[in-house]
């Protein structure tokens, strides 16, 4: 006697087309869940890695865009000090004036030193001063 198994061969197809579709249907529904057309390296080997190349660009610019933001942040501070620092230059410079004037007696002279001094204090703060830690005016 022949064993005999009988098979649905149309339930078989069916049954396979029905799970290739699940398939499809599964990488579009994560492709439109995630917005991108590239969700694994499968989907397209090359595509991801100029997509991933495009990305490392993109951040690499973005740390471009802040270093920039703060070289400008830097010289404006620095400007602003030097503008500060200008105005005691000038400042010192009328007190010497006005020291020198043969009128002037020796308490309004001295008033004229201390005052002098303090803006000379005030000068080599100036030039001690730091924006995050680096010096505004050092050459190291």
């Amino acid at each position: 006697m022949a064993v005999v198994i009988n098979t649905n061969y149309s339930a078989t197809i069916a049954s396979n087309n029905l799970a290739a579709s699940n398939s499809s249907l599964q990488k579009s529904l994560n492709r439109l869940s995630s917005g991108s057309k590239i969700v694994t390296p499968s989907d397209d080997a090359g595509g991801l890695a100029v997509s991933m190349k495009l990305s490392a660009a993109a951040k690499r610019q973005g740390a471009v865009a802040t270093n920039v933001g703060n070289s400008v942040s830097f010289l404006q501070t620095q400007d602003g000090a030097l503008k500060v620092a200008a105005k005691v230059l000038d400042r010192m410079s009328e007190l010497k004036t006005l020291y020198e004037d043969a009128t002037k007696n020796t308490s309004d002279q001295a008033n004229y030193d201390t005052e002098f001094k303090a803006l000379s204090a005030q000068l080599n703060s100036i030039a001690s001063e730091k924006f995050n830690g680096i010096s505004l005016f050092a050459s190291t």
